[in-house]
């Protein structure tokens, strides 16, 4: 699975990225658990009730804005690779 978005406005300045209905079912149910890897470092993170996940965790390593791309990538552990560029 591999999932790419350009940050929107809303999404920079509320620190979360919207998971679309097509993609959804490749992400763990709400609040369940899953590990996410973004520049070197492992994050607990989980999909909220309105199908986000917030990235206040990871603004310690990068200060997102509005048009960041991201990148998603679940490999083979189970815990899904996040990059921006």
């Amino acid at each position: 699975m591999k999932f790419i978005k350009n940050l929107s406005t809303s999404e920079s300045k509320y620190k979360y990225v919207g998971l679309p209905k097509t993609i959804r079912d490749e992400f763990p149910v709400k609040d369940e658990i899953f590990k996410l890897k973004f520049k070197g470092k492992i994050y607990d993170m989980k999909v909220n009730n309105k199908d986000c996940i917030m990235l206040t965790q990871l603004y310690e390593k990068h200060q997102f804005v509005e048009d960041d791309e991201i990148t998603i990538v679940e490999d083979k552990r189970d815990i899904f690779e996040f990059t921006v560029n």
